[in-house]
């Protein structure tokens, strides 16, 4: 990597991690309603696996799925609008905070399903194969998803019909309240699982934004040439609650997350393997902020949506167009 490259995934976590923490203000003071699932202490994944696709190359997401949105250059003001339910969103406002997309750079979106957007990847990933082009589709999921069977149906019709697919496994130990290792059992254990479909399965630590980057490059590298699908683990951490409305108090220690990002903060830790100086950093993390509370600004001067296209954009125009051909 050159230091450019390496300087931009460095920004691409802080720009995550900023736009998380304004949300959460946002949220508490009342500004965003409904449920937000932060990614914060997880940028790396996004940032290392996103930062060597193509623009063409496709991205499914989560229900925690900010990131990667961010990651593959979604516009911030886009999400902030969705996510506060007004017009100039994504949806229209109508989604929320689980149902961003942008199809103009390559977002196929996220999903509220759990691991349900693993196989909107595979198909995409499947069909533009059949058609000739050369990209790749990363499906993002959580060791939750791992559990979902579905995930399970997809890698191994994807394994068996050559699907140029990298599924990217972010297991930040908790299913919502149940431990991954309760499950699966130590990190790395979803990967050796997944190999078992006859595909590569390499895990790696995620508080390292450029060995996830390195790892991810060489794992889509070899997609894209073979065809074959492949599937990475991404141990993370958790750092917030499962929802800002969930008392993970219940069933974490308290401060379990912030001690947590003492030794283990990926930004941190890229600051110091850059390295950059506690004032080109300071300065770095100033302008990106000032880069989000203009897209806030931005996206606060859209309108709610109005209650009567509460119906539009459901199906397709041609399906619309038959029913009330049809009275339906």
């Amino acid at each position: 990597m050159t230091p450019t490259s390496r300087l931009e995934l460095y920004e691409t976590m802080v720009r995550i991690r900023e736009l998380e923490t304004s949300v959460e203000s946002l949220h508490y003071s009342g500004r965003m309603h409904g449920s937000f699932h932060s990614s914060m202490g997880q940028e790396a994944a996004a940032a290392g696996v996103t930062g060597c696709l193509r623009p063409a190359d496709l991205v499914t997401s989560t229900h925690r799925g900010h990131g990667h949105a961010i990651a593959k250059g979604m516009s911030p003001t886009t999400i902030v609008a969705e996510l506060l339910g007004l017009q100039p969103g994504s949806s229209g406002g109508k989604g929320g905070s689980m149902h961003l997309h942008d199809i103009a750079c390559g977002f196929l979106g996220e999903n509220a399903i759990v691991a349900g957007g693993v196989p909107w990847a595979a198909g995409a990933a499947w069909a533009s194969r059949r058609l000739g082009k050369d990209l790749v589709a990363v499906s993002f999921v959580g060791d939750g998803g791992a559990a979902q069977g579905v995930l399970a149906e997809t890698l191994r019709m994807a394994r068996t019909f050559g699907t140029p697919l990298l599924v990217a496994c972010e297991n930040n130990h908790l299913a919502h309240s149940m431990p991954s290792e309760r499950t699966f059992g130590e990190p790395g254990s979803i990967a050796a699982w997944a190999a078992g479909f006859g595909m590569r399965a390499e895990y790696v630590a995620g508080d390292d934004v450029f060995a996830v980057h390195r790892l991810a490059t060489e794992m889509i590298d070899e997609v894209r040439a073979s065809g074959r699908a492949a599937f990475v683990e991404i141990e993370v951490w958790r750092v917030r609650a499962h929802s800002l409305n969930d008392p993970d108090y219940r069933y974490l220690p308290k401060d379990l997350g912030k001690s947590y990002l003492q030794t283990h903060d990926p930004i941190a830790n890229a600051e110091r393997d850059l390295p950059l100086t506690d004032a080109e950093a300071a300065t770095i993390r100033e302008r990106i902020a000032g880069e989000i509370a203009e897209a806030i600004d931005a996206a606060l001067e859209g309108q709610a949506a109005p209650a009567r296209l509460a119906t539009t954009g459901v199906y397709s125009e041609a399906f619309e167009q038959e029913g009330r051909r049809r009275g339906w």
